[in-house]
């Protein structure tokens, strides 16, 4: 299985992130998905921004226009959903508010575009209420601590996700490391898509995809999409390009 390349925050080694710069770069260098951020400004208006303060001011506590007017180029959630579709590219929606999920959920159940949309969030509670709202939606459980295999099955049975999304990128100087191929068939069997947390090292991307997950997320979608397309059929690297991977990892 050859896994989706997620751009995170679209093409953000290059890109202002979150930006449509980022975006419109992470779909001409053949990302399949967008992963970005999603929060909800005073006003009611969600919009794409990762951090939550702008300036010495929550994002929360300002409006649209007072957002666009210290960082002009706000990305709009409802417009991203009309270029998602125009582009033909995936979306990966983290929620940061909590106490967004339900209405970020209720946006995408209305949207034609769905079926390409899944949220995020490490919010178990408000995952599973946004789901019971709105049963059509794809839900990924997002998981900061390293934990058990089954441990991660059982969590995202309970909130009633679709998949899960280990953010484990910091959890070790070589991350691909913390999971192997039989727990990633393992989360597999459960029913649940696998999307690993975003690397930008080649060789530890070589063996990210080795271990065949859903999809990956990466600041270089470019250099993704180049390894990925380099595995064979099964989505598998070759033994030299293992050897290799392995060999820079263990330097």
């Amino acid at each position: 299985m050859k896994p989706k390349v997620v751009a995170h925050r679209g093409s953000s080694a290059l890109h202002a992130d979150n930006s449509w710069a980022a975006f419109e770069a992470a779909a001409a260098e053949g990302a399949d998905a967008i992963e970005c951020d999603v929060q909800r400004t005073s006003d009611g208006v969600l919009v794409i921004r990762h951090d939550l303060f702008i300036s010495d001011r929550l994002v929360a506590e300002c409006s649209a226009s007072q957002i666009d007017a210290l960082e002009p180029g706000l990305v709009r959630l409802d417009d991203l959903f009309g270029w998602a579709q125009r582009t033909n590219i995936d979306l990966l929606l983290e929620i940061k508010d909590p106490h967004i999920t339900s209405l970020v959920a209720a946006m995408v159940a209305a949207s034609p575009w769905r079926k390409h949309i899944v949220i995020g969030s490490f919010h178990g509670p408000e995952l599973a209420a946004a789901k019971a709202n709105a049963p059509g939606i794809m839900t990924s459980l997002m998981m900061g601590s390293v934990i058990a295999t089954g441990d991660l099955i059982r969590l995202a049975a309970s909130y009633r996700a679709n998949g899960v999304h280990p953010c484990w990128e910091h959890r070790s100087p070589y991350p691909h490391r913390l999971l192997d191929a039989a727990a990633i068939a393992r989360l597999h069997e459960a029913g649940l898509a696998v999307t690993l947390w975003h690397e930008e090292r080649e060789s530890e991307l070589q063996a990210l995809v080795a271990l065949g997950p859903d999809a990956i997320c990466t600041n270089l979608p470019a250099l993704l999409r180049r390894i990925v397309d380099s595995a064979n059929g099964a989505g598998l690297l070759s033994n030299a390009a293992m050897d290799r991977a392995k060999q820079e990892a263990s330097w």
